[in-house]
């Protein structure tokens, strides 16, 4: 449980309100369990105030008097100067101590990895017959499996791009998930995949395909026998289903969702939803439109 007293000490400061929760996570989100979330902006407090998982929250002193008046009697109210700081301090401090922060490396004896490769001491599991090849990173996080490859110079969980602006200067967020790499998946050349960010891994399914040069950010997710080739950008906490191909130069933004089977062409941008089987290309990415007979063929 996460109480004021880790807060008191993670934030070095004085906290009147007691609580007691299962986790943090913003005020708007609904996992089942009760959660410390935070407010500094008026508009994020409808949805705060519909979330049942909301036990206590941080709020600016201009936003006390409407949150307790909005809020249920059950959540608790507590003032601090930054929310934003207040709480990503907190998740900072816990997510430092975590267990992948302190488990030693495990590297199965059948497992081949390069002498020229860096695999982190702390936290990385390496499956039979997986490879890893020279100059390739595998940072703390990483779980390899069996028979996957890491290809020469690619970076398997650095953390991710999440950084927030705060009254006291910019704030870097510590990465607490996992980086997981499903059996048999190919991983190409420079290519860097981030670690799992705010309860929700990076994984890649089995049999995947990933060519070189490609980004895939923190807490995206891949679904079985997915092919990106070079120079693709997946933004974070992206969803891909199974046999999914994703063309050259493709992007997809964040949290956008590709369903099984679909295929994205070169350079396409997405930024919605794409149904299973679709095709899509262009940006914004949208399926090709049929070309219209000629005159002469509707007249034959």
């Amino acid at each position: 449980m996460i109480t004021h007293d880790d807060l008191a000490r993670a934030t070095d400061s004085m906290v009147e309100v007691e609580f007691s929760v299962a986790a943090l996570d913003l005020a708007g989100n609904d996992p089942g369990h009760t959660i410390l979330g935070f407010l500094d902006d008026p508009k994020f407090l409808p949805s705060a105030a519909r979330n049942p998982s909301l036990a206590a929250v941080l709020v600016t002193p201009s936003l006390a008097a409407s949150a307790r008046e909005r809020l249920s009697d059950e959540v608790q109210v507590v003032v601090v100067d930054d929310p934003r700081w207040s709480f990503y301090t907190l998740h900072n401090v816990i997510a430092s101590a975590g267990p992948l922060e302190t488990e030693p490396s495990v590297i199965h004896p059948r497992a081949q990895v390069h002498p020229l490769a860096f695999v982190d001491e702390i936290g990385v599991r390496i499956a039979e017959g997986a490879v890893v090849e020279p100059h390739a990173t595998v940072l703390r996080s990483a779980v390899i499996g069996a028979g996957a490859v890491i290809r020469a110079g690619a970076v398997i969980g650095t953390p991710g791009f999440e950084h927030k602006r705060t009254s006291r200067g910019v704030l870097s967020i510590v990465h607490d998930g996992e980086t997981r790499i499903g059996a048999g998946t190919e991983v190409g050349s420079l290519t860097t995949i981030a670690r799992g960010f705010a309860r929700r891994h990076t994984s890649l399914g089995a049999d995947c395909r990933i060519d070189s040069n490609v980004m895939i950010a923190h807490s995206s997710q891949l679904g079985d026998r997915v092919f990106v080739a070079g120079g693709s950008v997946l933004s974070g906490s992206t969803d891909v289903g199974d046999d999914v191909w994703i063309g050259p130069g493709v992007t997809l933004i964040d949290s956008v969702k590709v369903g099984a089977g679909a295929r994205i062409g070169i350079g396409s941008v997405v930024f919605t939803k794409v149904a299973p089987g679709t095709r899509v290309l262009g940006n914004p990415a949208m399926p090709p439109r049929r070309r219209r007979p000629d005159a002469s063929s509707e007249a034959s």
